[in-house]
């Protein structure tokens, strides 16, 4: 599902919902010069990344994924927001921190069945 904007939101696949803004720049891809001003780092130091992390040349691009690779390992001794932050700056898709709980906004335990898809406990009007 697309706004008038363009900006993705709604069921992206069975079960996996995203807000508006969400599922933005997950196939974009950055240049290292790009990558060293969304970080706010020196190009040098994305070049040496690429290279030992990916084996690419400094001419080359990398995805959003190889992106959130780069803020692990350039950024790994900030804090979690400040990596976040960077990877927004850049324009990398930014994966939700509770992302690994799936279906809605909460853990597995506290979601509502109506977000989890349990139709059984949903009542009919």
């Amino acid at each position: 599902m697309t706004d008038k904007t363009g900006i993705a939101e709604g069921i992206m696949a069975p079960g996996e919902y995203s807000p508006a803004g969400e599922a933005q720049g997950t196939t974009s891809t950055f240049s290292a010069e790009q990558v060293g001003r969304g970080f706010d780092v020196a190009v040098d130091r994305v070049y040496r990344a690429m290279e030992g992390e990916f084996g690419l040349a400094p001419s080359a691009q990398v995805t959003s994924h190889q992106a959130q690779h780069l803020a692990e390992v350039i950024l790994g001794d900030q804090p979690l927001a400040n990596r976040e932050a960077a990877l927004m700056q850049l324009g990398a898709f930014t994966p939700r921190s509770d992302h690994d709980w799936g279906v809605g906004e909460a853990a597995p335990n506290e979601e509502s069945d109506r977000v989890a898809g349990d139709d059984d406990h949903i009542s009919q009007h």
